[in-house]
Formats: structure tokens, sequence, C-alpha cells
């Protein structure tokens, strides 16, 4: 007997899950996967926006993008949501994740050498189970949690990790550092996070 919630479509399979635990089943089948998970924010430059001007805070958001997009790609990984002022993005594990914000940083860094200030963005790294679905996003507390380190918590040219993140990582690559944050960051945020530092020439 064919069963009836495999011809539901998300939302309906949604409503469902608060009162079936067969939609709940169906969802995680279709959806759940592990995954990296990195987050660019820009909305520090359209905060700026008033004092250089809306244009120019969105063609640097846009060279941010720019940078990072094809970083991204490159390490196997898909921008799932490009926003006004954000960017996040799945990438196949974090290793993966933690090269491409690696390089996304560095190419940034050549492409404008004579902009680092005004061009530098922190970044959030996350990993763990979300729901990942076409037509509405992903879901998952890997995503909020790299949302609040890219959005809320990193400083320009920063890269912030979950504790989950460098669980995954294993070893740390070779002239790359990794530092507990300070517990006065810890508080804000809510959950313990790690910063990454490149010491490569």
């Amino acid at each position: 007997m064919t069963d009836p919630l495999q011809h539901l479509d998300f939302d309906a399979l949604i409503e469902r899950s608060l009162t079936e635990p067969a939609a709940v089943d169906e969802l995680e089948r279709r959806h759940l996967t592990e995954t990296a998970i990195l987050v660019v924010d820009f909305s520090e430059m359209v905060r700026r926006a008033p004092a250089h001007g809306i244009v120019t805070a969105l063609a640097r958001a846009r060279a941010v993008m720019d940078a990072i997009k094809p970083a991204v790609t490159a390490h196997g990984g898909q921008v799932v949501s490009p926003l006004a002022d954000a960017l996040l993005a799945t990438l196949p594990s974090p290793a993966d994740a933690l090269h491409a914000a690696l390089d996304g940083q560095q190419a940034l860094r050549q492409r404008h050498p004579d902009s680092p200030c005004t061009l530098s963005t922190g970044i959030g790294l996350g990993f763990g189970k979300c729901l990942l679905v076409a037509e509405a996003g992903i879901f998952g507390e890997a995503v909020s949690r790299a949302r609040v380190l890219g959005g809320d918590t990193a400083l320009p040219g920063e890269i912030l990790v979950t504790e989950a993140f460098l669980a995954g990582l294993g070893a740390v690559p070779n002239g790359i550092g990794s530092f507990r944050a300070r517990h006065d960051r810890i508080h804000t945020t809510g959950f313990r996070f790690h910063q990454i530092r490149d010491y490569r020439a």
C-alpha cells in the first residue's frame, strides 16, 4: 500500500508534523542532511550606507560576494541564499568550508589590495544536520549558529567557527591556528565558539 505522505509537498508535511510523527519521519527522510555552513554578512556595510551612499555599500557587498562565491564553488559548495546583506552557502565538509573561507578572504585581499578595511567582512562557519529544502531554504542549529557568528559576532576579517564545526574538522591545517573565544564574547552568543587565524605567508 502506498504511503499517502509520499505525495505531500513540504508545506503540507510541515503542517502535519505538528501532530503526526510519521510526517516528521518523511521530512527527515527527504531533506535531512549533514552539511557545513558558511555565512558571510554584509550588514555592517549596509549600516554604513548613510555615510558613504547606498551605491557604494552595494558595490562593496558585491565585491565581497564576487570573491567568496568562486571559492565556495571551487570547494564543492553551493550558495543557498544570496541576500542583500548576507550570503549563506552549504559545503560538503568542514574542511571544504574552512578552505572556501580562507581562499575567499585571500582572493578579496588580492583583488582589492588598497581597500583592506572597507571590504573586510566577518565569516561564520557551522556544521551539523540540517533540513535542506530547495523551495524553502535550509534550517537547523548549525545554520542559526553560523548566522550568529557571521552576522552578529565576527569582526571584519575574522573567521569564527562553532565547536561542532571544529570537532568535524579534526586536525587544523598547517599554518592555521584555532583559539577559543574570550568569555565575554561567548557570553554574548550563548554558546562556545573558536576563532580561526591564517598564519600562512
